[in-house]
């Protein structure tokens, strides 16, 4: 069964080390001891993994209270890993037994451990090395030659072995088969020779293999992007979010001279837990990248020349004002990127509307570019555990929303919660799901229609009508897409969609995810009218657990939509023709705001080719890769008589600037991103700016500053007090009051 959402856990009395104290009845000892700050040493022991109590480094002596008020001890030494709380539990974790026992352990592990501790990449953050610190003999009384097996064995494109150094604790196994799902990782051989492999001994190729080097408790599993690169005392550490999806993941950056070395997962129990994907932990590196913009240049002919800030501030102020006296804002226009910080998102969109008198300001590059007056997403990470049923739609799960696949799954797994997908192609999701719509390619609203259609048929008319007061108009509309017609339109054989239906008409809450191919369909906008008819039809969202979520794919593409980067909308979702929510704005920013709405993405593109707009703000986007007709892009940069490009690095959209100012990756300042959630999370400096870059809020705050002699914001947090004070929503997302791991907006 689905775990409840806010179940009340049962509590038990139970003694560590003399200390009383109430826990969740059934909580893991090792975990309980952390309560009363008891170190319970561990290797084979993972939070977010099921206990298997192989390595025995968690023993203690247990016993249990009786009617009399004594203890009757268990005879022999337990591993609180595997031993649940019960009432009247009593442990004693650092007994003379105890220390005996981890010293033994400690002595049998290190047998044939290669001790090349000045030469491991985990030398310094090493559990083995700790233990043994601690707990472990002074001397060994082992004189035989050790093992010798292949040292860097290259496991995967990112994964080493150093089967030398492997304790078997099986960690890395058992991640592949509890969590990622992948199940490429087994121990092969016998004796001696038993190590983690791949069954065939192929690649391991698996989208999470970096998790199993974050977790392997000794040198066995290392990055070969890290290798020999630094080590634990002389890197510097900050927290900060992944920025290759929207998931939101929570990570470490370690930095040494500068320079970003490795990311590793931060936990987050509402997030990532502890886990990243590949992408996230090593195709970070465009921060590094060779053809990093360093400085200010403005375009010479085929040069370029380099600029100081001064000067580019000037040449835009110049251009505008050249403009503003032909057409007004009606000839500038906006796109935002997906890795522009909400505080930088919250700026640009001030400066366009404000200060260059603009709506024609957007961020979309796939089809669909309509005119949402509401979150796109109803749900967070735990309504997955609780709904009873998840259907995932036109998504890659695991490709696109790497840490909602892996949450997903788990909760399959762990509770229980049916999913179906559909989706053209093989797929992760497959795996798990009770049932599999694998359509024609480009025959999702077909599919859609076909399902709409079967459940019209099973739900009671009642039933219907009271979800969807227009029940009997979407019949009619319908009329002809039967199962026999949609197995005919989508491949789907027609047994296999009434068996969706079914289970969807008898689900008490569902989960619809939707990704890529529902948002960047030919006829996207029908696609999505037919989710939210399937959504109001089945009920659900009208339910805690339940509804409809149009998955973004940027890292903070849900954070340009929440704060208005968009041509109908100001930040909070409020219209652009809202007086009132206008004249908010206006009162705070003390510039009058547009009353029109401006052009979407493909309107902007379209303007650029007929003269309309003839200076075009990029910032932090690439259209001619992102845009889902490049052609189009392409044809609208070259037509366009000024472009402004605000990037990190020379992208194929920069090569078409006229002016190109340098900005910094999240790694070089701080701010806050949302995930597709509606989470706020905060990101903290890693290391310096490097050349003359700055952050993407400031540019624009010293924009402001030159066009309405206004006094701009000093830094991020002053930018997001802005915020919290004019969108109520945000008011949680104070620095002071956010913490490490975010929080929901209201």
């Amino acid at each position: 069964m689905p775990k409840p959402k806010h179940a009340e856990p049962k509590l038990v009395n139970i003694e560590i080390n003399g200390v009383p104290l109430q826990v969740p009845e059934g909580e893991l000892l090792v975990e309980a001891a952390k309560r009363v700050q008891a170190d319970i040493p561990i290797f084979c022991y993972h939070k977010y993994m099921a206990p298997v109590g192989m390595c025995r480094m968690c023993l203690v002596e247990v016993g249990y209270k009786q009617p009399d008020g004594s203890v009757r001890k268990m005879p022999k030494p337990q591993a609180s890993c595997t031993l649940p709380c019960t009432e009247g539990l009593v442990a004693w974790t650092e007994t003379e037994q105890i220390i005996k026992d981890r010293r033994a352990v400690l002595e049998f592990l290190l047998i044939n451990h290669p001790l090349d501790c000045p030469i491991c990449d985990r030398g310094g953050e090493c559990p083995l090395q700790n233990n043994t610190q601690f707990y472990g003999p002074s001397t060994s009384r082992y004189i035989e030659i050790k093992r010798h097996l292949p040292k860097a064995f290259p496991l995967s494109k990112y994964v080493a072995l150093d089967l030398e150094r492997c304790i078997q604790c099986g960690r890395c196994v058992r991640f592949t088969e509890e969590v990622s799902g992948d199940a490429q990782l087994a121990f092969l051989f016998r004796g001696a020779q038993t190590q983690p492999h791949t069954f065939q001994l192929t690649e391991f190729t698996s989208r999470f293999s970096g998790n199993v080097i974050e977790i392997c408790p000794v040198g066995a599993l290392t990055s070969r992007a890290y290798r020999f690169r630094a080590r634990p005392w002389d890197i510097t550490t900050q927290k900060t979010v992944c920025t290759m999806c929207s998931n939101g993941c929570t990570l470490y950056a370690d930095s040494r001279s500068g320079k970003v070395v490795r990311f590793n997962a931060r936990e987050n129990p509402e997030v990532n837990e502890t886990w990243t994907c590949d992408r996230g932990k090593f195709e970070q590196t465009y921060m590094h990248a060779p053809d990093r913009i360093l400085q200010p240049m403005a375009r010479r002919g085929k040069e370029w020349e380099p600029l100081s800030w001064g000067d580019a501030y000037e040449l835009i102020l110049q251009r505008w004002g050249a403009l503003s006296q032909q057409a007004g804002g009606r000839a500038v226009a906006g796109l935002a990127g997906h890795r522009l910080s909400n505080e930088s998102l919250y700026m640009l969109q001030k400066l366009l509307r404000g200060a260059f008198q603009t709506n024609h300001i957007d961020h979309r590059f796939t089809r669909y570019q309509g005119a949402l007056i509401e979150p796109p997403v109803q749900n967070e990470y735990r309504d997955l555990e609780a709904a009873s049923l998840v259907f995932v739609f036109g998504s890659d799960l695991a490709d696109e929303q790497p840490m909602v696949f892996l949450r997903t799954r788990k909760a399959n797994r762990r509770y229980g919660v049916a999913c179906i997908v559909a989706y053209p192609l093989e797929n992760a999701v497959e795996e798990f799901a009770a049932h599999s719509l694998r359509y024609r390619a480009g025959s999702e609203d077909a599919l859609l229609k076909g399902l709409l259609y079967t459940l019209l048929d099973m739900l009671p008319a009642e039933q219907a009508q009271a979800n969807l007061p227009d029940a009997a108009w979407l019949r009619a509309r319908l009329a002809d897409c039967t199962p026999a017609w949609t197995q005919d339109q989508t491949g789907v054989p027609t047994e296999t969609l009434l068996a969706v239906a079914r289970q969807i008409a008898d689900a008490p809450s569902m989960l619809i995810l939707a990704g890529e191919k529902a948002c960047d369909h030919p006829r996207a906008e029908e696609v999505i009218e037919l989710l939210h008819t399937l959504n109001r039809l089945t009920g659900n969202q009208a339910r805690e657990e339940g509804g409809l979520n149009l998955m973004p794919t940027g890292a903070n593409q849900q954070g340009a939509l929440e704060l208005g980067v968009a041509p109908h909308l100001l930040p909070g979702y409020a219209p652009v023709g809202d007086a009132a929510a206008r004249e908010r704005f206006e009162q705070a920013w003390r510039v009058p705001i547009p009353r029109e709405a401006g052009l979407s993405t493909d309107g902007i593109l379209q303007a650029c080719l007929q003269g309309e707009v003839q200076m075009l703000y990029v910032a932090g986007a690439d259209p001619v890769r992102e845009h889902y007709e490049p052609s189009l892009a392409e044809r609208a940069l070259r037509a366009c008589e000024f472009v402004i490009v605000q990037d990190v690095r020379m992208t194929e959209t920069a090569r078409y600037a006229d002016l190109l100012l340098p900005t910094c990756p999240f790694t070089e300042y701080e701010g806050t991103f949302t995930s597709w959630e509606r989470r706020v999370q905060r990101f903290w400096q890693a290391h310096p700016p490097q050349g003359e870059a700055k952050a993407d809020w400031q540019v624009f705050a010293e924009l402001w500053l030159r066009m309405q002699r206004q006094a701009p914001p000093f830094n991020a947090g002053e930018v997001m007090r802005e915020i919290a004070a004019l969108v109520p929503a945000f008011e949680p997302c104070r620095y002071d009051a956010l913490g490490e791991y975010g929080a929901r907006l209201g």
